[in-house]
């Protein structure tokens, strides 16, 4: 009775538990990329043979992290894969989080949409009054304020006009009289009184003409005033993204006035209040952009392409020393003059370079040191503490040398930080060690014995993160001393750390894997669907074949998969496609822990016992073989835990969490419900079909001569064996997926996303890929003309649908999608890679790029037919784009110009203006066109030089991103032959792995060798079978494809699904093979060998309960394969195979190789002996 209480309530707390860990599932449960949507990228890294893998691995990790995602608010996953890889998933927005982005981009839109800069107001009041007063009106719309203060503005522009006209005309009148004068003073006949008269009538015209200029001035300076006023009156997008971007984070800082701790506002209010403060009107706007921002942010979990994440991650880890640039050089003025006017990255300097400081809020410790900050400015506050700074849009920039002797980067050699380590300096203060390698002592002893009392930055990725005094030469270690706080200490050695990393991540991906959000969707409920049916049958089943026991299993299988849930909401795990497959052989693993007691407890109950004596002796007797067939189920998924990719991995875990949670439900839950029912609900008597049937208990228990027979299943065996083989030798590499040759896969799924599918046949799809290869048939894409083309979701003739998988042995994977994409971008929603004269050159030339130097853009341009008015635009940069290819509409150029300038990498962009005009064909169609752009900072008339090398080299660095970048179709994967020879490796070991593990378990468990090597014997059959019936639909899919596709065949190919499927059919038979052999040893009792009675009595007794388990997996599978989806479909096929190999093989062959026909005439026979028919 205690034990039952206790073990109530643990059951109990353990399912509130589960629950509270679930609750609510949208936030807890996470999905992977085949079922969310995402990008899997596998990076190499290079790892020297000195160096330890796995702490390398670590730190590059740890690098990337604080690259990509340094707040911790993304779900970007890196993970080391093996000794040198690293691969990095991310999930892609789903459809939610683009409509809250979009929702945000309209609002700061309507905030901005009055703004102008100063030059473009200034244009404006040129325009006549009439024309201005409309623009005007439809800036300011109805908000009153922005009204007055254009109209101040107008008035000031139009009075300082009339000013400087009076100011012209006493000047010209002023000119005149001094020539009547000087005219009159040449000529000697002149009366005197003449010119004193017009001496006189000048000085009082100069008076005038003071009087004149001095309003002017003053109008002026009024105009100056109203221009400001007017300016400030509405809020920039460029100004509302800086702002923003900055920190939300409140700062709790040390005040040494009051020796408290003291919380300020986040840089990000402060900065939203001035605005409120500085322009009332714009507030509410300025809220709903803020509010927007942040819902959109709240549900924003990723990147929102997979090109910025690779971007970010291109660089990482770059270790710099610099020495700083004394506060009391000579020409510094000069300096901080043409930073702010180009910016960091438009400042040239030979000598010089202005690097940004990764973080301000380390470069002052308290609430005074802050306020210094903020009221002395950065210059003056950096000053005081002998640095150059200047800050620019909201950040610190540090002026460093950049000359030979000052410095030391990578292209000072192949240097390298060998490590860094906290330590104490000669005060006992803590300090940041560091040694360096050979070269690196030799480089750095040379920068540091030359600028000894200078301070010497510490840059990662051209970020200054810390700048201390060089005290002495430093060579192959030495110390960062300073004031330092616990973290402060641990930031500098983690940043030091990452930079012994430079150049360790390979430039590019070699693995690329990107999941379209429509796509995972689609997988979601195709896999739910078929997870949840598998569910209904296995428990009508259960509940018509075994009445209240059924239904108590059933109860114990929804605990089983809350708690399995429950797990994985814990352990941060993601559910992936293969997961799914993964949860419903979970199902069916717990079906047959069931079955196994069910039927001990059948049988003991035929024999007479009670029911309480049944459920006991039931539990008892199916403990062996319940954890035999789960542990060997769980070697398998340790081994794919560790070898798998993240999808397999995500199918290891599953079926790992499930087993456990089996073995927790079956052999400790069902047992409580069992015990409570029995001995305080008073069950007494529980009734099982067999039971009420009358001859059906006899049926299942049948007295079939299963050695007698065995030669013909060893024949069976053999043939199917050989002809498996025979079948995967004449595919060839033909049966490999790209995974396992390298290539790549593009999945396109056409028609809108939100609109109706566009359908296509596959000889449709066929001619284009060949008009592709037409197209370039010397180069890369010629090789799409042997493209295999999957046709996935087919209609019912199995030729036409929505959805094609196309997959090609070309690794180049951009180039491919590129093809690809642009070949149906008339069939589908997409943004097309586009080609235009120039796309393919890094910079910019004479022919595409041209200043903007007249108000007709036409004559800029050196096309007279082109007028369309530029003049807004005078200063900046027009680039002409021929042959656009395919051709596109001017919003939709407009719109991937405006997306990319919002990236990050492009924020100094922001405040840039831009025009696009068509040269050739329509709005809709333009094949030709013109980007303008103005930066109301760089101008061509006032520094050529600075605007070829911000603005023009900038800006086409960002229009070649924009246009040439391709959109994410539904699917891409690519694999480099590096990555397909490592994924290759990777599943024999798996196998091998996985055999010698089992083999070692089963030998261990029965004390025979011989039940070991037939054990794995029949398995690794039943895996060989199962590849070479995938091998074989392939062959059908040839031969008759409507046929094979009207029963789901498809031209199957061996990839690491395929690997997982083999492995779980390894264990799935190898349970069934334990099973019987445990059956066999229990009858054997106290014999040395197992008789062909007592071998034929084992398979008779257990073969009920394999053929009921062996049914309810093939529901499972059955459903797994009709409604799973195409992406799990080879792998329930390859389950199909293996369940119906398996469990023939277990009963037909396994079993009847225990027998020796030696020891049965020998001294192991015991004669007469047969095993009393007790429980399987």
């Amino acid at each position: 009775m205690r034990n039952l209480v206790r073990n109530a309530i643990i059951l109990i707390v353990a399912t509130l538990l589960a629950v509270f860990a679930i609750v609510p599932p949208e936030k807890t449960l996470r999905r992977g990329k085949d079922l969310a949507g995402g990008v899997s990228l596998i990076y190499s890294v290079d790892v020297r043979s000195n160096e330890n893998a796995s702490e390398v691995l670590s730190r590059v990790i740890e690098v990337l992290k604080e690259r990509v995602d340094p707040k911790g608010l993304l779900e970007i996953s890196l993970v080391a894969q093996g000794n040198d890889r690293i691969e990095i998933t991310m999930p892609l927005p789903s459809k939610r989080v683009k409509n809250l982005r979009a929702e945000f981009e309209k609002t700061l839109n309507e905030a901005a949409a009055g703004w102008v800069d100063r030059d473009q107001l200034a244009e404006l009041l040129l325009l006549p009054t009439e024309d201005r007063s409309a623009r005007f009106a439809q800036l300011a719309g109805a908000d009153t304020a922005r009204q007055a203060a254009l109209a101040s503005v107008a008035s000031a522009h139009d009075a300082m006009a009339g000013a400087r006209q009076a100011y012209l005309a006493e000047q010209e009148i002023v000119k005149t009289l001094r020539a009547d004068l000087d005219a009159a003073k040449a000529d000697p006949a002149t009366d005197p009184r003449v010119l004193e008269i017009q001496q006189l009538t000048l000085d009082q015209a100069r008076k005038r003409a003071d009087d004149t200029a001095f309003a002017a001035a003053q109008a002026e300076a009024a105009y100056d005033g109203a221009m400001d006023d007017a300016a400030s009156a509405a809020i920039s997008v460029a100004e509302m993204r800086r702002i923003l971007r900055l920190a939300d984070e409140p700062e709790r800082l040390f005040d040494q006035g009051t020796d408290e701790m003291v919380e300020l506002p986040s840089p990000r209010a402060e900065a939203l209040e001035r605005i409120k403060n500085t322009n009332a009107t714009a507030a509410a706007a300025v809220e709903r952009v803020v509010a927007n921002w942040k819902s959109y942010q709240s549900e924003r979990s990723t990147l929102d392409d997979p090109q910025d994440l690779i971007r970010l991650l291109k660089g990482a880890g770059v270790l710099n020393f610099r020495i700083a640039v004394a506060s009391n050089a000579l020409d510094l003025t000069t300096l901080r003059e043409q930073f702010r006017e180009a910016g960091p990255k438009g400042f040239q300097n030979e000598r010089y370079a202005w690097f940004k400081i990764n973080k301000i809020s380390n470069w002052y410790n308290d609430v005074q040191g802050l306020r210094s900050l903020r009221e002395l400015g950065g210059a003056a506050f950096f000053a005081n503490v002998g640095y150059v700074v200047e800050e620019y849009d909201g950040e610190y920039f540090m002026l460093l040398w950049d000359v030979t002797g000052s410095r030391l980067t990578e292209s000072d050699g192949a240097w390298s930080l060998e490590r860094s380590f906290q330590t104490v300096d000669e005060l006992g203060r803590p300090a940041i060690g560091f040694a360096m390698d050979q070269l690196g002592a030799k480089r750095l002893g040379q920068l540091t014995q030359d600028n000894i009392g200078q301070p010497m930055a510490v840059l990662l990725d051209d970020e200054v993160y810390t700048a201390p005094n060089i005290n002495s030469r430093i060579a192959s270690s030495g110390i960062i001393q300073g004031v330092f706080t616990p973290e402060e200490l641990n930031y500098i050695i983690r940043v030091m750390s990452a930079g012994s990393l430079q150049a360790k991540l390979s430039p590019e991906p070699i693995s690329t894997s990107i999941v379209g959000p429509e796509l995972g969707a689609d997988n979601l409920r195709q896999g739910l669907a078929a997870g949840v049916l598998s569910f209904i049958i296995v428990a009508a089943f259960m509940i018509f074949y075994y009445f209240s026991c059924g239904l108590i299993s059933v109860i114990a299988l929804l605990l089983n998969a809350l708690m399995l849930v429950a797990v994985m909401a814990l352990q941060h795990a993601a559910f992936t496609l293969p997961g799914i497959a993964g949860i419903a052989l979970t199902f069916g693993q717990a079906i047959d822990a069931n079955v196994l007691i069910y039927e001990r407890m059948r049988e003991e109950l035929e024999r007479g016992a009670d029911l309480k004596t049944a459920v006991r002796l039931g539990h008892e007797r199916a403990m062996s073989s319940i954890v035999d067939g789960n542990v060997t189920n769980l070697i398998v998924c340790v081994v794919l835990g560790f070898m798998g990719t993240q999808e397999i991995k995500g199918f290891a875990v599953t079926l790992g969490v499930g087993i456990l949670t089996t073995l927790f439900m079956q052999l400790f839950a069902t047992r409580i419900i069992f015990d409570f029912l029995v001995e305080h609900v008073g069950w007494r008597k529980a009734r099982m079909l067999p039971m009420i049937i009358p001859g059906m208990s006899r049926a299942l228990v049948p007295k079939i001569d299963w050695i007698g027979i065995r030669y013909v299943f060893f024949a069976i065996t053999i043939v199917l064996t050989g002809l498996s083989i025979a079948m995967v030798a004449m595919r060839g590499r033909d049966l490999l997926d790209t995974e396992f040759r390298g290539g790549t896969a593009v999945t396109l799924h056409l028609g809108s996303e939100d609109g109706p599918p566009v359908k296509m046949e596959r000889k449709d799809v066929d001619e284009r890929l060949d008009q592709i290869a037409d197209s370039d048939p010397s180069g890369r894409l010629a090789e799409l003309r042997n493209a295999d083309v999957i046709v996935v979701n087919p209609d019912a003739g199995g030729f036409t649908s929505s959805d094609f998988t196309i997959k090609t042995v070309i690794t180049d994977s951009q180039t491919v999608l590129a093809a690809i994409i642009n070949a149906f971008a008339d069939k589908m929603e997409s943004r097309p890679s586009l080609t235009f004269v120039g796309s393919t050159d890094a910079a910019a030339s004479a022919v595409t790029a041209f200043p903007v130097v007249t108000s007709a853009l036409g004559a800029s341009i050196d096309r007279p037919n082109i007028t369309a008015d530029v003049r807004a635009f005078e200063g900046g940069v027009a680039f002409v784009l021929d042959n656009i290819s395919p051709p596109t509409s001017i919003e939709a150029l407009e719109i991937r110009i405006a997306q990319m300038r919002a990236d990050p990498q492009f924020s100094d962009a922001m405040t840039r203006q831009v025009k696009v005009v068509s040269l050739e064909g329509d709005a809709d169609s333009v094949s030709a066109a013109a980007i303008v752009v103005k930066d109301p900072d760089v101008s061509f008339h006032r520094d050529q030089d600075a605007w070829a090398r911000q603005l023009r080299a900038g800006e086409w660095e960002l229009l070649r991103a924009a246009l040439t970048e391709v959109s994410t179709p539904a699917s891409v994967q690519s694999f480099s032959p590096a990555i397909a020879r490592t994924f290759q490796a990777q599943a024999i070991i798996s196998v091998v792995l996985s055999t010698l593990l089992i083999i070692i378990y089963v030998w261990v468990r029965f004390s025979s060798l011989r039940f070991s090597v037939a054990a794995i014997i029949t398995t690794l059959h039943d895996c060989i079978v199962a590849v070479g019936m995938v091998a074989a639909a392939g062959f059908l899919y040839e031969a008759a494809p409507q046929f094979a596709h009207s029963i789901g065949l498809r031209p199957f190919k061996f990839d690491l699904n395929l690997v997982a499927a083999v492995l779980t059919i390894l264990g799935f038979s190898l349970n069934d093979t334990i099973i019987i052999m445990d059956r066999i040893r229990e009858n054997r009792g106290k014999l040395a060998y197992a008789n062909r009675s007592v071998i034929n009595a084992a398979i008779n007794q257990t073969i009920s309960r394999t053929i009921i388990t062996g049914g309810t997996t093939m529901i499972s599978v059955i459903v797994l394969y009709v409604l799973g989806g195409e992406a799990i479909r080879q792998f329930a096929f390859a389950l199909f195979v293996g369940v119906i190999v398996g469990t023939y093989s277990s009963i037909g062959v396994a079993a009847p190789m225990v027998w020796s026909e030696e020891h049965e005439h020998g001294k192991g026979r015991v004669p007469g002996i047969l095993p009393r028919p007790e429980g399987a």
